[in-house]
């Protein structure tokens, strides 16, 4: 039998040479896996090496606020059953919220006592008074009135109010406003809970691109929880107290038409007295601008009469010699009375 072949040193630096890059390979590998795995530690561990993950705009403001849903309007994970319109119809039963609000239109004899007698009764059912105005006098006017009271005293006071006088017209309101609230109350959790966990964050940045990024967006969160946390306090607010606009109104009755002959001369009568305030009344207006006029006139006047009395006489009348006497135009000279002319003879 043959001796087996022994492998030459070249075959084996050849398998050597092969082995290497495989080695190589499963070493990069385990490196990778074992960074990998601190990582994840890190990030589950809260990060407590003090940094913060490059991705903090991305996956850490996902991570914080844990629920995209909330900023976009949609109901989140956590919110009560019922607060969206697709809850399971198997669900717990929300907490009745009703908002009642109403208005009535009164007329009554006397504006002034019925308002006072309203805000008495409202402060008696421990409501508070959200306007009052009124309008005219207390025999012929108008108040409008709003106001809040406890849901249980809404349809006692309504009824008080209509006792008052004569009603006129009535309108009352209850709308159901449970998921709203629910709605809104599941919001407002989750969106503190986000912000609670941005500060934890902002906490723990190192890097001031971090810091930046994660104030940004804590801003805007911490704003759409402010309106939030306003539309609260506005629905148990209207939850909790029940709104009644009350109208007021107060006017005379009518004289009735009276006719025959004492109606006229009585009717006559008050048209002269008319007449005669009327025109007092130009006189009055006119009275001023008829004064000034006599101040402007009076002297005018005297003026022109006094020139009309004193004419003027020219001064070449006085300078003009007499004409010469002619035998044409002499006149004959008149003769003194008594004497007799003697007249020649022929």
């Amino acid at each position: 039998m043959s001796a087996p072949a022994v492998p030459s040193l070249a075959s084996r630096s050849i398998r050597r040479n092969r082995m290497v890059p495989v080695l190589l390979a499963l070493a990069t590998a385990v490196v990778l896996l074992m960074l990998s795995a601190c990582s994840a530690d890190r990030v589950a561990g809260g990060n407590t090496s003090g940094s913060v993950p490059p991705d903090v705009g991305g996956s850490a403001d996902r991570d914080a606020s844990g629920d995209e849903s909330v900023v976009g309007g949609g109901v989140p994970e956590n919110a009560p059953p019922g607060a969206g319109e697709d809850a399971p119809p198997g669900g717990p039963t929300l907490t009745e919220q009703i908002v009642r609000t109403g208005d009535i239109t009164v007329d009554v004899d006397d504006i002034t006592s019925a308002a006072n007698r309203v805000i008495t009764v409202v402060d008696a059912a421990g409501g508070n008074i959200g306007s009052d105005q009124r309008y005219g006098d207390a025999t012929d006017g108008s108040a409008d009135l709003v106001l809040r009271v406890p849901p249980d005293r809404f349809d006692e006071l309504l009824e008080t109010i209509s006792d008052l006088g004569k009603e006129l017209s009535r309108s009352v309101a209850a709308q159901d406003v449970s998921t709203v609230v629910a709605d809104v109350d599941a919001r407002v959790e989750s969106l503190q809970n986000s912000v609670d966990r941005l500060l934890a964050l902002a906490a723990q940045a190192v890097s001031v691109s971090d810091l930046i990024t994660i104030e940004s967006e804590l801003s805007a969160r911490q704003s759409e929880l402010e309106s939030l946390q306003a539309q609260q306090r506005a629905l148990s607010d209207q939850v909790s107290l029940a709104t009644l606009s009350v109208r007021l109104t107060a006017s005379s009755d009518p004289e009735s038409a009276d006719t025959g002959f004492l109606a006229g001369l009585r009717d006559g009568w008050n048209a002269l007295l008319d007449a005669g305030r009327g025109l007092i009344s130009i006189i009055g207006l006119l009275l001023p601008w008829l004064i000034l006029l006599a101040v402007i006139a009076v002297p005018l006047w005297f003026l022109v009469r006094r020139r009309r009395r004193t004419p003027a006489i020219p001064a070449t009348a006085t300078m003009r010699p007499p004409p010469p006497a002619t035998a044409q135009s002499a006149e004959p000279i008149s003769e003194p009375a008594g004497s007799e002319r003697v007249r020649p003879l022929e």
